[in-house]
């Protein structure tokens, strides 16, 4: 199992928390991608959706500082 990037993670909410427009704008475009994934699923416990394919919540995630590398399967091209 890979070990998480703290920092990553630190930066994606601290960005979801108070993002620029341009952030905002690469969230908007890379959650439209998710949108329309397999591996969008919804948890009922945290009543949220989460990428099943690395376990990350969509809603933070988004704000990764990753870039299109962010995305585990490779679908983001932001």
């Amino acid at each position: 199992m890979k070990i998480p990037d703290i920092k990553e993670i630190a930066v994606a909410w601290i960005r979801a928390a108070n993002p620029t427009e341009e952030q905002a704008r690469i969230a908007q475009s890379r959650m439209a991608i998710c949108d329309s994934c397999v591996h969008k699923e919804f948890r009922t416990l945290t009543r949220t959706y989460v990428c099943n394919a690395c376990g990350c919540p969509l809603q933070k995630k988004v704000f990764t500082p990753k870039g299109a590398s962010g995305c585990p399967k490779k679908y983001w091209t932001e």
